[in-house]
């Protein structure tokens, strides 16, 4: 796989992954509703959960892109091996095989036919994604390079009065590090900076305009930030909001997160103090006094939302929140707890089939006998586990018919081979098993019942598989599917069924059972019988000697024929093998093979 492919399926399995985004965030916004309801009063419970629900967005995300990319590379890989086996198929047959599959029904299902267009179109989706993605993170980059000047521009310290202050209520709230208080002309409101070494950063003059009580009070929230670690998870908020820019409901989880960090502080700032309107009327000044708002990676004691809100619990009114309103997201819940099962990666999946009015899908075909696979019993390809999948829909009918599949034949050559058992599975949603009726239009016959057939077909050609219901006496044309019958592919030749063409001494040579022939690869229950084959044998001290065998087995008149190779070694030559396999009307012809014999010693 190439690194441009590498690159393409990223891009697609993220282009997966923000599609799924979409209903787990919802989700995860409505368990977060659900889990708050009775809540609100508890500032620090609310703020875990929803710092815990966007870090789960970022869990649920990543989890989903890893399963999508590890099922799109595994894909990946099945279709370049696919298109080698079409490849050498055609070159060996001398014909195309890659034909078209057959055509989709227009009564195709809305659902899968949007998950098909979202397989196709997820690429470009990741693509534009990590595009804004990255321009988002360059500017919160730039941001917060601009904020890193305002702790060395235009900064003083303030009277030692106040860096007292500071450092005892930080002592106080258990801060380890050492706080840094400077008054900046760059800010307009008080605000906190950095995690190792933080630094709060208080607007000149504002010292000499307010009241000791209200600097303190200013002091215990910028504090409060500090002690709670807020900066390191504004940052990674930051960050989440520039991944899920395009979600609404990851923004209203983030704005209630900050809203309630900032409710948070206000809460430490009115256990420590003894009135609580000298606090709020400071933050109901200095609301009016701003003319902008900074950058978003500063702590600042104003906030940034739900002002009004704050002020009123401050001063000891809670709002009151109408009951009703809440009921709506506690009734979508089932819905997308629903969507959470049905919905899994293995849908996609199947989405990627061809889809029409049935399932039709023969169990196994063969590969080419050049391409090698490991395990011969395995089943040839895992469209089979849609046709188990759809088995099970037999019961959900919709009103304009029932949505049925037609899944291809593995290798997407829809093939039947001559002479052997060729296994369906026929399946429709809606319908039960025992009112399908197939048949077979062609050289051929199909037999067998509830869903699992047997098709033989007799020559070559194009044969339809035709699907009915029978309703009583009426019957219903759901589905026609055309396939090639094609004779069972050459087997590869072997001395003895173990050796190609090699060197081999000479009592390996006799040891051996005659001409085998082996179909490699082939899935299905077939064996090719030799019929006969030209045995040559060339001495380095006599003349070509040749002999016409008849089977497969190594003839007396043959075993004679080796004693030649016994002084001095030379070569034997096998040739014209003529081989027999189920349906074939004639013998047909698989080429030769070739061994040298060594000196004896």
């Amino acid at each position: 796989m190439t690194p441009f492919d590498s690159c393409s399926l990223v891009a697609q399995a993220l282009g997966l992954a923000l599609a799924h985004s979409l209903w787990q965030i919802t989700l995860l916004w409505l368990l977060f509703k659900a889990l708050t309801w009775r809540l609100q009063r508890h500032n620090d419970a609310v703020y875990l959960l929803a710092s815990c629900a966007m870090l789960g967005a970022l869990a649920w995300a990543a989890a989903t892109f890893s399963t999508e990319y590890g099922r799109l590379s595994e894909a990946a890989v099945v279709a370049v091996f696919e298109e080698r086996l079409l490849q050498s198929a055609s070159s060996e047959a001398g014909e195309s095989l890659a034909q078209p599959i057959a055509k989709q029904s227009s009564s195709t299902h809305w659902l899968t036919t949007g998950l098909r267009w979202l397989e196709r179109h997820a690429a470009p989706i990741g693509w534009v994604w990590l595009l804004c993605a990255s321009l988002l993170w360059l500017r919160l980059l730039g941001g917060w390079l601009l904020l890193q000047r305002l702790r060395r521009r235009d900064v003083t310290p303030p009277d030692a009065h106040f860096q007292n202050i500071c450092a005892t209520w930080a002592r106080h709230l258990g801060i380890g590090r050492s706080v840094q208080l400077l008054e900046s002309a760059r800010v307009v409101e008080p605000l906190t900076l950095g995690f190792w070494k933080p630094v709060i950063l208080f607007p000149v003059g504002m010292f000499a305009r307010l009241s000791p009580a209200q600097v303190e009070a200013l002091l215990l929230h910028e504090l409060a930030h500090i002690r709670r670690h807020d900066y390191v998870v504004n940052l990674l908020q930051l960050t989440l909001e520039a991944c899920f820019f395009y979600h609404p409901m990851f923004w209203l989880l983030s704005g209630e997160a900050r809203a309630r960090r900032e409710f948070c502080c206000d809460d430490v700032v009115l256990r420590h103090t003894s009135n609580p309107l000298v606090y709020a009327q400071t933050l109901t000044d200095m609301q009016h006094t701003l003319v902008h708002s900074l950058n978003n990676f500063a702590m600042k004691s104003t906030g940034r939302s739900h002002f009004a809100e704050r002020i009123l619990r401050i001063v000891g009114i809670t709002p009151r929140r109408s009951a009703p309103s809440t009921w709506w997201f506690l009734m979508l819940l089932p819905l997308f707890a629903f969507l959470t099962v049905w919905w899994p990666a293995e849908r996609v999946e199947a989405s990627s089939a061809p889809l029409t009015h049935t399932l039709v899908e023969p169990f196994r075909a063969a590969p080419h006998p050049s391409v090698p696979l490991q395990n011969e019993d395995a089943p040839a390809r895992p469209v089979s586990a849609v046709a188990q999948n759809l088995t099970a829909l037999a019961d959900t009918v919709p009103p304009s018919g029932p949505s049925v599949v037609v899944a291809a034949a593995p290798l997407k050559l829809n093939v039947f081979y001559i002479g052997v058992d060729n296994p369906l599975r026929i399946a429709a949603s809606g319908v039960p098993a025992d009112e399908l009726v197939p048949r077979l239009v062609g050289a051929g016959s199909i037999s067998g019942s509830h869903g699992d057939y047997v098709v033989r077909v007799t020559e070559q050609g194009d044969v339809v598989v035709q699907v009915y219901r029978k309703q009583g006496e009426q019957e219903t044309l759901l589905s026609k599917e055309t396939y090639r019958a094609k004779r069972i592919p050459d087997p590869t030749p072997k001395l003895g069924g173990q050796y190609t063409s090699r060197n081999i001494s000479l009592s390996n040579l006799r040891d051996m059972r005659g001409v085998e022939v082996v179909l490699e690869n082939f899935l299905f229950d077939a064996t090719c019988e030799v019929e006969g084959y030209e045995l040559t044998v060339l001495s380095k001290s006599t003349d070509p000697v040749s002999r016409v065998v008849q089977g497969g087995q190594f003839s007396d008149e043959a075993l004679k024929v080796f004693n030649l190779l016994e002084t001095d070694g030379g070569a034997v030559f096998i040739d014209d093998i003529r081989i027999k396999c189920p349906g074939d009307a004639k013998p047909r012809k698989v080429g030769g093979l070739v061994f040298k014999i060594g000196a004896a010693e």
